[in-house]
């Protein structure tokens, strides 16, 4: 009798796709050391991946079958291999011992149950070195909640921490390109690395470029050479471009051909050059300062980055400058406005068309507005129009992040209580900046918000009391705090007891407007000397005074301090760099996301002479 073929019975050869069968063909066509290097370089990724499993021992059995193989590709794969098959026999053997733990739970009189328990225990004595104590998760997850100026530390710890600590440390790079050649040496020397090294080219996630120089052979051979590795930074989600020459459009397209799924893009500089910018198409955050739209590109290429990413952007930020010309009211007439969930205008003119665009975009988390107002009187009615229905806000429900720095409304009392009054009663409010507002309003407010964390004011003329004020109206939870005023009634350093019982109060910063570092030209050497150690001496008073501080601000300067665990009060303090030309204000970490905003890290602002400050 005959059999029926059924269609899901036959064997037939799998069909590919063009692209595939083309892939395939090309791959047929290598010789016999580059398919095996591709094999390698494919299981290297899964492994570094997490995706580590029998596919990958096949495919690293082929690839150690295979003859003539360099010595160092194979001690590369088993490397790789032979601490894959660790982790995984760790993660077994934890498995094992919970199997176990639970068959004793279950049923306490099973003696082969509690033999297996003791001779498989895993945990280690207590005088077994902490890394054996704790699986590697654990120690990754630590090392995320540690400043990087810390995390250094782990470098010379080691083998084990220092592995962690380069993820970390170098997820995101800054390279200075510019007429200094020991930076532009570091810079080069970077890039052979990245070459070369294809572990550590991917552990670089956002890569900032800052640029000063000027056209000339040695900037075309830097943009050729940044080129050709490019493509090596095979992990790269973020890429920053910052200074002059801006970003033009031969490397816009150089960018666009090796990682043309970026998540973040940002061009910061004098003026917007980068035309093609709108081709990336999955953007979640777009930066852009340009001081004026004097530039290569078309201004109208902003509306169509906005368009094109209108499915995945969720964060903007653009900077101009208070001194030049320009509008950003045809880029806000995009409909992704009203998707954002993050939104910064730094140095910037604010229109009223943008703020009416601002106020329909309900799901804005954070929002700085930086600049000047061009109408105040109906900006003053937009925030005034806030009302709370059954607990939730009108405008701006989710807020929990709120930046509010103008210039040239000091005097504007119906502006700043509008203002005062749309945050009212934001207890999901965690962060706040309210620039030159009264303090006699801030402080009226501060009760209202529990839930407050990071806060920076100013106090024109601050006092003892004042403080004293401030400490009772602020939670006790605060984690950064900047405090700036004219004037000070009394030597700054010592209103910090007031905070003294802030458990959590990582970053401290004292400002006053006119208190700047001594200068060794503007005096003699033994009195520089002698205001010098006064200056520190102040910095050590406030972190003798905070227990808790990590970070320390002085008048615009930072310091982070190194507490000992000898000895109670034994402590140092080191200066971190001052902010390099070309950073765009973000300068040296200064240990935390909220401490970043706090200083106002986040954003553009200051490039050079931020328009608001000049």
């Amino acid at each position: 009798m005959g059999h029926k073929h059924h269609p899901g019975h036959v064997h037939d050869k799998p069909h590919h796709d063009e692209l595939t069968a083309t892939v395939l063909s090309v791959v047929e066509s290598l010789p016999q050391h580059r398919k095996a290097s591709l094999l390698l370089e494919h299981s290297l990724a899964l492994i570094q991946s997490g995706r580590y499993g029998h596919e990958v021992e096949g495919y690293l059995d082929v690839y150690m079958r295979t003859p003539d193989l360099p010595e160092d590709d194979i001690a590369k794969a088993l490397l790789a291999r032979g601490k894959a098959r660790k982790d995984a026999a760790q993660l077994l053997l934890m498995r094992a011992e919970l199997d176990f733990q639970s068959a004793v739970h279950v049923d306490p009189t099973n003696r082969e149950a509690q033999a297996q328990l003791r001779r498989r225990r895993l945990l280690p004595p207590a005088d077994a070195p902490a890394s054996q104590r704790a699986p590697p998760e654990v120690w990754d997850r630590i090392a995320s909640f540690i400043p990087r100026y810390f995390l250094r530390a782990w470098l010379s710890v080691s083998s084990f921490h220092r592995d962690i600590a380069s993820r970390h440390i170098f997820a995101t790079v800054d390279l200075f390109v510019g007429e200094d050649q020991e930076n532009l040496h570091r810079t080069m020397d970077f890039l052979d690395r990245v070459k070369a090294d294809m572990t550590f080219a991917r552990r670089v996630r956002c890569l900032r470029l800052h640029w000063a120089h000027e056209s000339d052979e040695m900037l075309d051979l830097v943009s050729r050479i940044f080129m050709t590795a490019l493509p090596e930074f095979t992990a790269l989600r973020e890429f920053e471009w910052i200074g002059y020459p801006e970003l033009q459009a031969e490397m816009v397209t150089a960018l666009l051909a090796s990682h043309p799924s970026l998540a973040a893009v940002g061009l910061i500089g004098w003026h917007f050059d980068a035309v093609g910018i709108s081709q990336f198409g999955a953007l979640r955050r777009f930066t852009l300062r340009a001081e004026d739209d004097d530039g290569l590109a078309d201004m109208g290429e902003i509306r169509a980055v906005l368009d094109a990413n209108a499915r995945t952007l969720t964060h903007l930020t653009l900077g101009a400058h208070l001194g030049r010309p320009h509008s950003w009211d045809s880029a806000f007439g995009s409909p992704t406005i009203g998707a954002l969930t993050r939104l910064e205008l730094v140095d910037t003119r604010i229109s009223h068309g943008v703020l009416a665009r601002i106020a329909h975009a309900h799901r804005l988390v954070e929002l700085t507005l930086h600049g000047t107002l061009v109408a105040p009187g109906p900006a003053t009615v937009v925030f005034g129009s806030d009302h709370v229905l059954e607990g939730v806000h009108t405008f701006l429900p989710r807020l929990r992040s709120f930046r509010f720095v103008v210039a040239g409304h000091d005097d504007d009392a119906a502006l700043y209580g509008a203002v005062v009054q749309f945050l009212r009663r934001r207890e999901r409010l965690r962060r706040l900046d309210l620039g030159n507002c009264p303090w006699e309003l801030v402080l009226g407010l501060l009760p209202e918000l529990g839930g407050l964390r990071v806060f920076r004011t100013r106090i024109a003329l601050l006092s003892k009391e004042a403080v004293v004020a401030l400490a009772a109206a602020v939670p006790r939870e605060m984690v950064a705090l900047h405090v700036s005023c004219v004037v000070s009634s009394s030597p700054m350093e010592t209103y910090a007891n007031a905070f003294a019982h802030f458990p959590a109060l990582a970053m401290l910063h004292f400002r006053a407007a006119a208190q700047r570092r001594p200068q060794a030209a503007a005096m003699s050497d033994r009195e520089f000397v002698t205001q010098t150690a006064q200056w520190l001496g102040a910095v050590r008073e406030i972190a003798h005074s905070v227990p808790a501080t990590d970070y320390i601000g002085w008048h615009g300067e930072h310091f982070v301090v190194n507490r000992s665990s000898k000895g109670e009060g034994e402590l140092d303090i080191k200066e971190l760099p001052v902010r390099r030309r070309l950073d765009c204000g973000k300068g040296v970490d200064v240990g935390s996301n909220d401490a970043n905003w706090l200083e106002r890290k986040d954003v553009p602002i200051d490039y050079e002479v931020s328009g608001l400050d000049a």
